[in-house]
């Protein structure tokens, strides 16, 4: 029969079994603490709303602003005549430069460009060289221009065009030859007339689904301001393509050489279907480009209202981290709240009439009543909490 132990042996048992649990836990009795303090770098900090906030902000000014056009415009290719300009006028030709056209009966020697400020010129010795024609008959003219009796020099290869809209109508025809460093063409020489065009600008080429089509009401050209226009298009399939700018329904066009009867093409290269392309052309010049490869995030965000939807959930974003912080900046402040007392003395508040500002604060969810102290007469706003 087997001994019972005594009472006092069976407490002395037990304090040995437990300290010997204190020097060896089992494993399945250990006990792991994963406090805040052990790994504060995976806990947000207290100011990641006003971060946020900032961030959304911004974000919405600069969509707002939207400078992703002139960011794809940086970041594109521009496209290449496609064949060369068989002409590069001199910069300074011994005899000056002179008009010739149908008008005048193609004379190349007795109507003189001028760089003095007169005959329509604006300012002298800029290398800008113009003159000023009044033509009694609306209708439209060809023209050229070319080192006063040397043919061999004369651009556009084949005549400009110019439209006379009303009777008796002063046209001032303008000239520079220079290189210039542009992605727009031609890029040897500018000329162009302050006339107005019968109608709107297309762009035309072969990336079209009818190749070459000037009455194509989907690539009209949009104007920028008074002076420059612009087609951004998505070009459905990748490949090579030739383009230049027409006015719609006719057969006067600008291409590479400038305002021709027989515009040069430019020449560009799609990679990915939908890509966008730019069709520029620049009525102080009367010049174009063609501007591709340009990323498809740009595009969108330039052309496609991106921007506005992306400044659309950013405000949203704003409204709604706005009132948070409003929330805890404010309304949760202990010391702001009514049940504080007077900030000076601690005496009783009371409540007085609001201001208009007060009624401000409130909209923009701030519910702000405004105290006066009984004890030593502070007098503002506080936190009005319903209970």
């Amino acid at each position: 029969m087997a001994q019972s132990s005594s009472p006092v042996e069976d407490v002395e048992q037990d304090k040995k079994a437990a300290a010997e649990q204190v020097q060896h836990p089992r494993k399945s009795e250990r006990r792991y603490r994963f406090g805040p303090h052990r790994h504060r770098w995976l806990s947000w900090p207290r100011w990641w709303r006003e971060a946020l906030l900032v961030l959304l902000l911004v974000t919405a000014v600069l969509c707002l602003i939207n400078p992703f056009p002139k960011m794809a415009f940086a970041r594109a290719t521009a496209a290449s005549p496609s064949e060369p300009l068989p002409v590069s006028p001199p910069t300074a030709p011994e005899d000056g430069y002179c008009l010739a056209g149908d008008f005048q009966g193609w004379d190349g020697r007795n109507t003189l460009l001028f760089d003095d400020g007169t005959e329509g010129d604006q300012t002298a010795g800029d290398g800008l060289f113009a003159r000023t024609i009044t033509f009694a008959e609306p209708g439209r003219y060809l023209w050229r221009v070319l080192p006063c009796g040397d043919w061999t020099q004369a651009v556009p290869e084949r005549a400009a065009w110019f439209f006379v809209t009303t009777p008796d109508q002063p046209i001032t025809f303008t000239f520079r030859a220079a290189d210039v460093e542009s992605r727009f063409w031609p890029n040897t020489y500018a000329l162009t007339a302050n006339d107005t065009l019968p109608a709107r600008l297309v762009a035309v080429g072969t990336f079209q689904n009818e190749p070459w089509n000037n009455k194509d009401t989907l690539t009209g050209l949009q104007p920028l301001n008074s002076d420059q226009f612009q087609l951004a298009y998505r070009v459905p399939q990748p490949g090579t393509y030739q383009a230049y700018v027409s006015v719609q329904g006719r057969d006067e066009s600008v291409g590479a050489n400038g305002r021709s009867m027989e515009a040069t093409p430019l020449e560009f290269t799609t990679r990915v279907a939908s890509e966008w392309v730019l069709f520029q052309y620049d009525g102080r010049s009367s010049r174009i480009a063609v501007l591709y490869q340009i990323p498809w995030w740009l595009g969108w965000l330039g052309f496609e209202h991106g921007a506005q939807i992306v400044a659309a959930l950013a405000l949203v974003g704003v409204f709604v981290l706005a009132v948070q912080v409003i929330n805890l900046w404010f309304v949760k402040r202990p010391d702001w709240q009514s049940s504080a007392g007077c900030p000076t003395c601690q005496g009783e508040l009371r409540r007085v009439n609001r201001t208009t500002t007060d009624y401000l604060l409130g909209l923009v969810g701030i519910p702000v009543r405004r105290y006066k102290c009984r004890q030593c007469g502070w007098q503002g706003r506080r936190i009005h909490r319903h209970h």
